[in-house]
């Protein structure tokens, strides 16, 4: 929203709205159009009022000094308590750059407008506009598709190609390679599994505290279009989706969030894609940190991903109550909450416990996944508050992917496994001190008793609230995790 400006509005045409159903995707004109509209024309109660006069009379005339003082806003305090006005200043002073980038129209000009677009998503959710900014992309999207192949932006159509080339045929795979070696399908203690499970079987499950417990769904989303006709096993598929990877995404890098040197960024979906998910992982040199699309609400980020999948009904089953002394209330959800889980062999999710029921669907690859029940509780270690005031007791202190590689008897072994390999190599002095020490750390933890499974393509795993559970990848992996209560 800006200041009224009456002679524009008099020369208008009939008012649109960004709840307008198109019957098919609108034409850059009339975005920008639908944009300028949106912009000028006051919202009651409208929330960036308050960010004050000085600021709304410069929002359009100077909106990156407006975006300025928002994201300074936005970073003062933790962002639960960021005022939802900032928010709405941010977002608008994004979509009056945006205008004014359709205009100039520089050489990088769409890529600079998905950016812009994309961190007001990621930073504020885009209060307000969230339609307007969607109906954006899908403009984009049938922009690039009329593009003339040598219309096309540089990035789109030489990039991928020319950082896939590494020594050998300068092709983007048809597939991720999801294979495993069959060794590795032997479990000690499985999770129980269950084919077509009925709706009203899983519910009296749920209905009753004492069978809280996890699941294995075989065939459970075979229906998705993201396990067949819109593939997401596909790399070209998923960056035609992306606006040929133009849309940002934050990412973990590094091992593990309780790892010393574990960070997060923001990056283009093309980037993590070539960096982490096509990079031959044959060869050690120049190895990347590993790179993941973790917790992320990306459905909501990009509406075309999420119309290639649907909430299991399960999910809207109604579970009795069943208090943990060590788990947090929270509140009441209305509907599931969806996050994506996308990454390379060897992403990790460490041991820790989630307050939510949760259903884990497996849509590409492999994942191996451990979980101890709540009465295992103190052989776990959970940590405390760490030294900036991060409540961590959700997550247990023992690296539970370095106690498989020392002691054979809880072990899960991969081939090719190099940090694993090397632990076994080394049966020695110092194998023998290493475990000692963890030993002594962890007394008891070795003797926790356990169940595991692996899930693979249209397996859903159930995960009740204060179960312990580590995930590992076997292979490239998406995964979709839907929270409820």
């Amino acid at each position: 929203m800006s200041t009224h400006d009456e002679q524009e509005e008099a020369s208008s045409p009939e008012p649109v709205s960004a709840s307008t159903v198109y019957s098919s995707a609108p034409t850059l004109a009339e975005i920008i159009q639908l944009t300028r509209h949106e912009l000028t024309i006051a919202q009651e109660h409208d929330s960036i009022v308050e960010c004050g006069r000085a600021a709304l009379a410069v929002l359009r005339t100077n909106p990156e000094l407006c975006a300025k003082l928002a994201y300074q806003k936005l970073h003062d305090v933790p962002y639960k308590e960021v005022r939802t006005c900032w928010r709405r200043l941010y977002t608008d002073a994004t979509l009056w750059g945006v205008l004014r980038k359709t205009e100039e129209k520089d050489k990088d000009w769409l890529d600079e407008i998905v950016k812009l677009l994309d961190m007001t998503l990621i930073l504020t959710t885009a209060p307000l506009r969230e339609e307007l900014v969607e109906l954006w992309f899908t403009a984009l999207e049938e922009e690039l598709a009329v593009c003339e192949p040598g219309d096309a932006p540089p990035e789109l159509e030489e990039r991928p190609a020319k950082r896939l080339k590494a020594g050998g045929p300068n092709l983007m795979p048809t597939i991720f390679p999801t294979t495993i070696p069959a060794t590795i399908l032997s479990l000690r203690r499985p999770v129980p599994q269950s084919d077509k499970l009925s709706l009203s079987t899983f519910q009296k499950k749920l209905s009753d505290p004492s069978t809280h417990t996890p699941l294995i769904m075989k065939n459970a989303i075979q229906h998705w279009p993201a396990l067949a006709e819109r593939p997401w096993n596909s790399p070209e598929y998923l960056l035609k989706r992306t606006l040929g990877g133009r849309r940002l995404v934050p990412i973990e890098t590094g091992r593990s969030y309780t790892d010393t040197g574990w960070s997060q960024k923001i990056t283009t979906f093309a980037d993590f894609m070539i960096t982490h998910m096509l990079r031959s992982t044959t060869s050690s040199q120049f190895r990347p940190q590993t790179g993941y699309l973790a917790q992320h609400d990306l459905f909501a980020q990009i509406p075309s991903l999420r119309a290639d999948i649907s909430i299991p009904d399960c999910c809207y089953c109604d579970p009795a109550l069943n208090p943990l002394p060590y788990v947090k209330e929270v509140a009441k959800l209305e509907d599931p909450l969806l996050n994506a889980w996308f990454g390379p062999k060897g992403t990790i999710s460490p041991l820790h416990t989630d307050p939510y029921h949760n259903v884990l669907a497996q849509v590409v690859g492999y994942k191996y996944v451990r979980l101890y029940a709540p009465d295992q509780t103190e052989w776990l270690y959970p940590r405390t508050v760490d030294k900036i005031g991060v409540d961590m007791s959700n997550t247990s202190e023992v690296d539970l992917d370095e106690a498989m590689g020392l002691f054979a008897e809880i072990g899960f072994g991969e081939e090719g496994d190099d940090e694993h390999e090397k632990l076994g190599e080394d049966c020695g002095e110092a194998n023998q001190t290493k475990r000692l020490e963890f030993e002594e750390r962890f007394p008891g933890f070795t003797s926790a008793e356990y169940v595991e499974g692996i899930l693979g393509p249209g397996d859903c795993l159930y995960l009740p609230p204060g179960w312990w559970h580590f995930v590992k990848s076997l292979s490239p992996s998406f995964s979709v995790s839907f929270w409820f209560n």
